[in-house]
């Protein structure tokens, strides 16, 4: 198989990384349950530890060595996980969220658990936050998904 350029073969390689994670993903989604909260935290769970596990082929899906338009698989998986997100968030909110909302919701939930998940690899969480990088991250998901369901 020739891929034209090692851009191009790099964002294939991110892209399989990108699908296996997404998958492991949404089997810990579906093993979750059917609570919605349960199935957001077995979410973060699996995007921390495709971080923890995997962090090279996570910076070369999330950095700026490829693009997503590199090649169809990583378009394709990044999309797919998204989809996922989207879903997963979607599922918590209250009735009568609209669309615009839950967008904004998927992707605060995604900056909060990547900058847990980020911050835990590169071991820059100060030794004074009394907490692990676990604690963290279900600590903000559920103070996110207290903010969803308040009430203007």
């Amino acid at each position: 198989m020739h891929f034209g350029t090692k851009r191009r073969f790099l964002a294939a390689v991110a892209g399989t990384g990108l699908q296996r994670a997404a998958a492991t993903a949404a089997a810990a989604v579906e093993a979750a349950g059917p609570d919605p909260l349960h199935r957001l935290h077995a979410l973060a769970g699996a995007y921390v530890r495709f971080v923890r596990d995997n962090p090279h082929v996570h910076d070369l899906a999330y950095g700026p060595a490829v693009a997503k338009a590199d090649h169809p698989r990583l378009q394709q998986a990044a999309a797919d996980y998204w989809e996922l997100l989207h879903d997963t968030v979607a599922a918590c909110q209250p009735a009568g969220i609209d669309e615009a909302d839950v967008l904004r919701r998927c992707a605060a939930a995604w900056g909060t658990v990547y900058g847990i998940a980020r911050l835990a690899a590169l071991h820059q969480i100060p030794a004074s936050v009394p907490a692990d990088r676990d604690a963290l991250l279900h600590e903000a998901l559920d103070m996110l998904h207290r903010g969803w369901q308040a009430r203007d």
